[in-house]
């Protein structure tokens, strides 16, 4: 994966060294403008580095943030707060004998990408709970 980074090609580099990697972080860092960000070849490079070294040790080494590189790592991206929503859902009502002896209950739900779901169930709400659920994580 070749990128154009002040000039010059960064090239991920197969068997290269973490200690070779910090050099190009570090050339990079030296030719930089203010406000520039990592390029996507030398972010895939510290991934590669991480599955190998652990992401700790790849993130000090490299003077990364280890939030950033986890995110990588996992494949995700940053939760998008602003995608919030309510979903209400309803279910065929219980025999009254039935609904007397169910309870209610919390369930808090979190997929790959770091979005966060609260379902509050009580009564025959458990029936959706499974399709619910795999919508939710098939959306990562």
């Amino acid at each position: 994966m070749d990128e154009k980074a002040n000039g010059e090609r960064v090239v991920q580099v197969e068997g290269e060294s973490l200690e070779e990697l910090e050099q190009r972080f570090r050339r990079w860092r030296e030719g930089r403008k203010r406000g520039d960000q990592i390029p996507s070849a030398l972010w895939d490079a510290a991934v590669g580095m991480a599955g190998a070294h652990g992401v700790r040790r790849v993130a000090n080494k490299l003077r990364l943030d280890s939030g950033s590189l986890t995110r990588r790592v996992e494949g995700q991206a940053p939760a998008d707060k602003a995608g919030t929503e309510f979903v209400e859902m309803f279910a065929a009502p219980l025999p009254v004998a039935a609904a007397a002896v169910m309870r209610e209950c919390v369930i808090e739900l979190e997929n790959a990408r770091g979005a966060k779901m609260r379902v509050e169930l009580n009564g025959a709400g458990l029936a959706g709970l499974a399709h619910l659920c795999r919508g939710f994580w098939g959306a990562a």
